[in-house]
């Protein structure tokens, strides 16, 4: 086949996302033939490497954030998007050039069409080869699924952290949390330092085995700090640890464990590389997360008469966190909009939120891994609670019409699904 050459951005975009037919290739053969092609580019950064179930992208825009505000220059590589693939791939705070990645895959599109390597391959190589390029100081790099065949699981980092582990992906990391434990503890490498949330029972043990075959310190984040809520509202928390006391602009008691993670990550960091992070540094670092990692979507409020609030959960664990999230907004009635992915356990999802004082609306992201409304509507059990609309239009559209100035309407389930909503209505409190 003849090289192709792209020139519009367009369509090397829909090339790349036409990738994704391939499907999820679990395993490492590809990203080391794509990496080899460019001479190993993880190899010239000093990176950071973040897994986990829940939590990893807060843990890793937060981690940014500070090494920004410490006047480092960092990349930072998350996924997925939910306005603009060029999110994924940041340096500090700004998006991966267009003309980059219409180079990057001129570049390697004579490999790509060798060996068809899946999207998130060639995104992860691209990610590393403008690191590299770029001479960054530190890269943030989160994986995308599991951690032992992840395509980030290449690098041989700084540190590794694992921020929390429950059941997801099952039909790649395996049925059980013991299973999972494993391949997320996959991205642990010998005598490298390792980092975890709240992790115990068996997850922790796993953890704690690998850490000693393989001669890792273990840094326990939640054995390392005191910390209390002082205030609670739909802007975040106010918190204090270890006396100190700052703002978090994100949602949910959950997020003390991520902000304990961050700070052990830190601390590590600081110590391996020999410099110090002052208080006002990392404060100011947590408080810009949004401006520095693109970091929104955790339960945040972008509209008001009635509320309305965004949410990527998208797993069991996630979606458990709602009710207690509620907690944060003062309203009436509530009024949800739910859609997931169909490789997710959507059935105990759909139950879960329908322990809540709720109108649920079924409905579809648009994307090719989603369930059809109808069949998450056949898992419900109290199905008078549950409507059905065929995408995120008219579920908007009905939401509206069911809720009052005074109510809450919830978009959550997918990160697809968030991305619907913010394609299709030009909000303005979105950071």
């Amino acid at each position: 086949m003849g090289r192709k050459e792209f020139t519009n951005y367009e369509k090397c975009i829909d090339f790349l996302f036409g990738l994704e037919r391939v499907g999820i290739k679990y395993d490492l053969k590809n990203i080391k033939a794509i990496l080899k092609f460019l001479d190993n580019p993880q190899k010239k950064f000093k990176s950071i490497h973040i897994a986990g179930t829940n939590g990893k992208g807060s843990v890793a825009s937060a981690i940014n954030s500070v090494l920004i505000e410490k006047g480092f220059k960092t990349g930072l590589y998350t996924s997925p998007h939910i306005r603009d693939f060029r999110e994924r791939i940041l340096i500090n705070g700004k998006e991966i050039s267009k003309q980059f990645i219409l180079d990057f895959t001129n570049r390697v599109y004579e490999l790509i069409i060798k060996i068809i390597p899946s999207f998130y391959e060639v995104t992860t190589a691209m990610a590393f080869e403008y690191f590299s390029m770029q001479k960054i100081d530190f890269a943030v790099i989160e994986t995308g699924l599991g951690g032992r065949l992840d395509s980030t699981n290449v690098l041989r980092p700084l540190i590794s952290v694992i921020t929390g582990i429950s059941i997801d992906h099952t039909e790649y990391l395996g049925n059980t949390i013991k299973s999972i434990a494993g391949e997320k503890a996959g991205i642990i490498k010998n005598k490298i330092p390792v980092v975890t949330g709240t992790i115990k029972g068996i997850p922790g043990s796993v953890i704690k085995k690998k850490c000693e075959e393989l001669k890792c310190e273990l840094i326990e984040s939640e054995k390392l700090f005191n910390t209390e809520i002082f205030q609670r509202d739909e802007n975040g928390i106010m918190i204090n640890i270890d006396g100190i006391t700052f703002a978090y602009p994100v949602v949910g008691d959950y997020q003390i464990s991520n902000i304990k993670t961050t700070l052990a990550a830190l601390s590590k960091i600081c110590e391996i590389e020999k410099f110090e992070i002052n208080y006002e540094i990392l404060f100011r670092g947590l408080y810009k997360m949004a401006e520095n990692s693109k970091f929104y979507g955790r339960f945040q409020l972008i509209n008001k008469n009635p509320l309305l609030v965004i949410d990527v959960s998208h797993n069991f664990e996630g979606i458990s966190q709602i009710k207690s999230n509620l907690k944060y907004f003062k309203y009436k009635k509530l009024v949800i909009i739910f859609g997931m992915m169909k490789d997710k356990n959507y059935a105990a999802c759909i139950n879960k939120i329908g322990e809540l004082e709720a109108k649920i609306i079924l409905t579809k992201p648009n994307y090719k891994r989603a369930e059809e409304p109808e069949e998450l509507y056949r898992c419900a059990i109290n199905k008078e609670k549950y409507f059905i609309s065929e995408n995120i239009k008219p579920a908007y559209i009905n939401a509206k019409k069911l809720a009052g100035k005074q109510d809450l309407i919830l978009i959550t389930g997918s990160f697809f699904l968030v991305s619907d909503l913010l394609k299709y209505y030009n909000f303005k409190n979105i950071n």
